[in-house]
């Protein structure tokens, strides 16, 4: 995975100051948090180039809907809400998530985004053998489980596992169901069937 840039512009510091400490763990992603302020902020952008922006939706100086134009690149715009607002208010961000929410439910939000700006192009690289290990690990299969469905050995298996860490830079079981989801590799409701039946 590339290193990321997430972007922080909202008008408290105390915010700020809590969305740095709440980024920093994403210990499995690499990732610079920076801020953005004053007027200049189109400058700022074009300059930085962030990958996700995190933003107070409530300033109503900032025209949402020409913010991720001043982007070179794409970028994703998270509202972190501060009060109830409006559907439509909202329809230009890809995601929100509210100050109440836990922090477990902030870094899914925001590991959620980075996964899918990156998974066209790490997508291309995985081999369909290889999504078909993530399917069986996100399923709860053990590598036994997993190549008596495949037909291969359970050292397959393993290789495959190690090719699919090195590429996704993804160790964990949770982090590759994240991943598998935001891929279409499988359904969020296919998962929890299938942990009902455990």
């Amino acid at each position: 995975m590339r290193h990321i840039t997430i972007a922080l512009m909202m008008p408290s510091p105390i915010m700020v100051t809590g969305m740095i400490s709440i980024l920093r763990k994403l210990k499995d992603i690499s990732c610079s948090v920076v801020e953005i302020e004053g007027e200049n902020y189109f400058e700022q952008l074009s300059r930085l180039h962030p990958s996700v922006l995190i933003v107070d939706p409530v300033n109503s100086m900032v025209q949402w809907d020409t913010v991720k134009s001043a982007s070179s690149a794409p970028v994703k715009l998270i509202a972190l809400l501060t009060q109830q607002m409006p559907k439509e208010n909202l329809r230009w961000f890809d995601d929100t998530f509210s100050i109440y929410d836990p922090i477990a439910s902030v870094i899914e939000v925001v590991r959620r985004n980075i996964l899918s700006d990156e998974e066209d192009e790490k997508g291309k690289d995985l081999s369909p053998r290889e999504k078909e290990v993530i399917i069986g690990i996100v399923k709860g299969l053990s590598n036994k489980e997993i190549a008596a469905e495949m037909n291969v050995s359970v050292n397959t298996v393993m290789t495959h596992r190690r090719n699919i860490a090195s590429k996704l830079h993804i160790h964990t079981p949770a982090g590759l169901t994240i991943y598998a989801i935001v891929s279409n590799l499988v359904k969020l409701e296919d998962i929890k069937s299938d942990m009902g039946k455990l």
